[in-house]
């Protein structure tokens, strides 16, 4: 307002745009304290975004970690150690970046220094490295403490407890630990490492590295130990796999007074087979019936129908498929017996049968007299057709059946946990040239895996839903006259839904500047 000739009158100075929201007239009455103030007032529009940094799964994740407890059981297990950085701050870092660009420790560095909204800046790149090398030295510590803070929140308790094993493999000769074995990820050409998790809740709680080599059976114990003694779980179910059953593995549960349940295998083990071929009774799709007890152990039988179904289809399919391949082979040979050039010889017509038949030796018997022949194994093939879509599992829980079979199939989920681990993580390849660096590498892999499902639990939706609705929230740096603006993206109301869901709070529409 100003007065002229005795009149007043007002005059517009300086448009502030539609005031909506209370964030606007806060902002608004910035403007007008700065202009009373006599300081330069800018228009963001008239300013150029000089780059974008990410923030959207930075600025939940953060929230989630340190709700759930993880930056403390960090900063505790840290505590006494003197640095010049923070490990917990460059730990987080670590983990949140496999949500955006995983790849190699150099990769990170960059995306930290160069992408990623926040407080912790220039960070050199031999912090990378020692921060790993740190939690694999607190490893023990840091689990316990992690899985102390999130006790309470695991739904259900922790009364059950799965475990089991993958491989990963190197890109080169890899450490010590790097050697070759049964590999799950279909390279038996690459040195490799054994993977053991531990979960509880659809969470992981533990892990361990093993040498590639490592067999599964071997590796039970060690989980077990871990279980009594750094976490000091005694009340709980085992659920593993059919590969880590033995008689000694059955023993140490038994000693440790752990109850389980376990997959049996489906051939090679007199009881089982015998066990295998009983009819479950009953008209539903999934049926299970308890055929055997001995010894404080009940043996459970599975049938689902559906998979019934399929699996005769594939065998039929198999076997039809072999009979093809097998009398093309003969016909070839016997050709190559009568034609010109290099006849075929016996020792090489043989070695194409057994692949020809490999996923199906067990029905198949392979000679050779004058020619190539073949018959099907009647009581092989009946034995298969018998067992499909069962499966048995064995027990010393005092779950009912249907139950106990229920927990098995909730297994699967540390196999989802492995395929999130190595194909949207990035577990693999291993690029590191020493036993401590696979270590961190994996843990922090681990550490992501974790911040993943529990924002999955905060938010009670896939974390791919919700990546895809945070990841396009930036934050625009704004170079004004050598100082940076830091403004974010306007926020959309899916974006604003699933921040809420989780727990996190709204970030400013100005950004502190990180220091």
């Amino acid at each position: 307002m100003r007065r002229e000739d005795g009149k007043s009158s007002l005059e517009v100075v300086r448009s502030l745009g539609r005031m909506e929201t209370e964030e606007d007239w806060e902002w608004a009455r910035s403007v007008l304290e700065s202009m009373e103030k006599g300081e330069e007032l800018v228009k963001l529009k008239d300013l150029k975004i000089d780059r974008q940094l990410e923030l959207g799964g930075i600025w939940t994740g953060d929230d989630v970690w340190r709700n759930c407890g993880i930056q403390k059981a960090l900063m505790d297990s840290f505590a006494g150690r003197d640095t010049e950085y923070n490990l917990e701050r460059i730990t987080f870092l670590l983990a949140v970046n496999r949500f955006y660009d995983p790849s190699s420790d150099q990769a990170a560095h960059d995306w930290i220094n160069e992408k990623a909204f926040s407080y912790t800046t220039d960070v050199a790149k031999k912090w990378v490295y020692r921060t790993q090398n740190k939690l694999v030295e607190e490893k023990k510590v840091i689990e316990r403490r992690i899985l102390d803070e999130l006790k309470a929140n695991l739904d259900p308790p922790l009364d059950l407890v799965f475990y089991d094993l993958t491989s990963t493999y190197f890109e080169g000769d890899g450490p010590d630990l790097a050697d070759f074995g049964y590999s799950r990820d279909g390279r038996p050409d690459r040195v490799q490492i054994v993977l053991g998790v531990v979960m509880a809740g659809g969470i992981p709680i533990a892990h361990q590295v093993w040498p590639g080599n490592t067999t599964d059976k071997s590796t039970l114990e060690e989980a077990v130990e871990d279980l009594k003694e750094k976490f000091d779980i005694r009340n709980v179910i085992f659920v593993a796999d059919r590969g880590l059953i033995s008689s000694e593995n059955l023993e140490e549960l038994k000693e440790e007074g752990y109850d389980y349940i376990l997959a049996t295998k489906r051939r090679k083990e007199d009881l089982a087979e015998k066990l295998l071929v009983k009819d479950v009774p009953g008209e539903g799709k999934i049926r299970t019936t308890e055929v055997h007890s001995e010894g404080g152990r009940r043996y459970i039988l599975c049938l689902n129908e559906e998979r019934r179904e399929r699996d005769l289809e594939r065998l039929k399919k198999g076997r039809d498929k072999c009979d093809k391949e097998l009398w093309k082979l003969r016909d070839r040979f016997e050709e190559s017996q009568e034609g010109r050039g290099r006849p075929m010889t016996k020792k090489g017509v043989m070695k194409r049968a057994e692949k020809i038949i490999s996923g199906h030796k067990r029905i198949f018997n392979l000679s050779f007299d004058e020619t190539l022949t073949w018959d099907l194994k009647d009581e092989e093939w009946e034995y298969e057709r018998t067992i499909a879509g069962k499966f048995l599992i064995v027990t010393t829980s005092d779950l009912d059946p249907s139950k106990a079979v229920e927990k098995y199939k909730e297994l699967k989920d540390v196999e989802r946990a492995f395929d999130e681990l190595k194909n949207m993580l990035n577990l693999r390849p291993i690029y590191h040239s020493t036993d401590k660096g696979v270590k961190g590498h994996v843990f922090i892999c681990i550490l992501a895996l974790l911040l993943r499902r529990l924002m999955e639990k905060e938010a009670s939706m896939p974390f791919e839903e919700i990546f895809e609705k945070l990841e396009p929230l930036k934050v625009n740096v704004i170079d004004h006259r050598e100082e940076e603006i830091f403004q974010r993206n306007e926020l959309t109301p899916s974006q604003e839904k699933v921040i809420e869901a989780l727990g996190a709070e709204k970030p400013t529409k100005i950004l502190v500047t990180p220091k």
